[in-house]
């Protein structure tokens, strides 16, 4: 079936045109039909016709500049122009518009069934050409993520010069600029192959709204997946990462409710310094862990990144100072100030090394110790309130679910 406008005002050419397709193509065309350029216009935005008879001259907006407008919006119709006279300035307009064939009034039965069976031959072969453009895709999209997965392993299994590996980075449109790893490991009683995949297809997505990543799971009983960040610019290694480990592990609590482990390695250049990367990222798996909520984060720092031992003395008198006075009003100031470093300096290193800011960080150890409380069962959902550093109770619930994805009593209730 095609689809076919008619576009003349006359209504004598109309009807003799139509007449003639339905007498020789039998039930061949969808036939439409319109008397001016602006209902030719309109006709075609909503029946997309594969064929469109056009005359040039008509009332209000011509042949020619009806076309012009359509070519904006469907550009694979095929055009026959119909003209009472042999105009020369016409033809040259009509070449410029990819116009495929030209019929002069009057026209004889036979002109014009020619000339739109050679427009139905055009529209079989784009057809065609467009089915097997598709067919192409679609192996191309089959092919990716076994490619994805053959690169990715090679990286893990350090053997990636065994491989034609700018193939595959072509392929998957994958440089390795400013790029990482990042390991999720799904904890035992949760970890089944339909619950993986499940995590795998929600994360590739997640991550893909803002990095290019490419990811091997098949092979591995963790989720590893490798990102690279471009040439983004970002505050530090350490802050991108920080930020993009908590939003994996609080968007799996809050889709799959469930807990994972995340290790990540530095942040490298270059697809031979990946494997560094995933071997870091393995390392720091026993470190990173979402049930403590990353509190011991610096550690992981200090064996993966060398860190500064003196910052990291620092800071965990920052944390001992924090957990002791958690029931306190703690602010940015006040803490800089008991350990005599500007407020300044302290916010730009506290995010260095942990890879959050002070805000975020008080939040996460007061909720890690409610949870600890609600575990206990003794104190009510108010009284722990208080008793963690908050002093209103609606507040709390809304922070304890932006970090836990449920309120206090939704988890007290499945302690039960």
């Amino acid at each position: 079936m095609y689809k076919i406008l008619v576009a003349d005002d006359e209504k004598y050419d109309r009807d003799a045109i139509i007449n003639i397709l339905k007498n020789d193509f039998n039930d061949d065309f969808d036939v439409s039909q319109a008397k001016n350029g602006r209902e030719a216009i309109e006709i075609t935005e909503i029946e997309k016709p594969d064929i469109i008879i056009m005359d040039i001259k008509m009332p209000g907006i011509d042949g020619l500049k009806a076309i012009a407008e359509i070519k904006k919006f469907h550009q694979n119709a095929y055009f026959i122009i119909l003209s009472a006279y042999d105009y020369f300035d016409f033809a040259l307009e009509a070449m410029k518009l990819n116009v495929k064939d030209y019929i002069l009034k009057p026209f004889s039965k036979k002109e014009l069934i020619d000339k739109i069976q050679k427009g139905i031959e055009f529209i079989n072969i784009e057809r065609m050409k467009r089915k097997k453009q598709i067919e192409e895709q679609e192996k191309i999209y089959n092919l990716l993520p076994v490619l994805e997965n053959e690169l990715s392993y090679s990286i893990i299994i350090n053997m990636v010069d065994l491989i034609d590996y700018q193939i595959y980075m072509d392929y998957l449109n994958m440089n390795f600029n400013n790029a990482c790893c990042i390991i999720v490991d799904i904890k035992k009683d949760n970890n089944s192959d339909n619950i993986k995949i499940k995590v795998v297809d929600f994360l590739k997505e997640f991550i893909g709204r803002k990095y290019k990543n490419i990811v091997s799971y098949r092979f591995t009983k963790e989720i590893v997946f490798f990102i690279s960040f471009d040439d983004k610019k970002v505050f530090s290694n350490r802050e991108i990462m920080g930020n993009l480990t908590e939003s994996i592990i609080s968007e799996i609590r809050k889709v799959f409710n469930i807990s994972v482990k995340i290790g990540n390695g530095s942040i490298y250049n270059g697809i031979h310094n990946m494997y560094k990367s995933y071997r870091e990222a393995c390392e720091s798996l026993e470190y990173i862990d979402s049930d403590d909520l990353k509190l011991n984060r610096y550690e992981a720092l200090e064996k993966q990144h060398n860190a500064d031992s003196k910052k990291i003395i620092l800071f965990k008198e920052v944390e001992k100072y924090i957990v002791e006075n958690l029931k306190e009003d703690i602010d940015m100031e006040k803490t800089a100030k008991r350990f005599n470093i500007s407020s300044s300096y302290f916010s730009r290193i506290f995010k260095d090394v942990l890879g959050y800011n002070f805000s975020d960080y008080i939040n996460m150890i007061r909720i890690k110790k409610s949870k600890e409380l609600l575990k206990e069962g003794i104190l009510t959902i108010k009284e722990i309130c208080y008793e963690v550093g908050y002093s209103d109770p609606n507040y709390f619930s809304k922070v304890f679910k932006k970090y836990e994805g449920v309120t206090p009593s939704e988890y007290k209730q499945k302690l039960i």
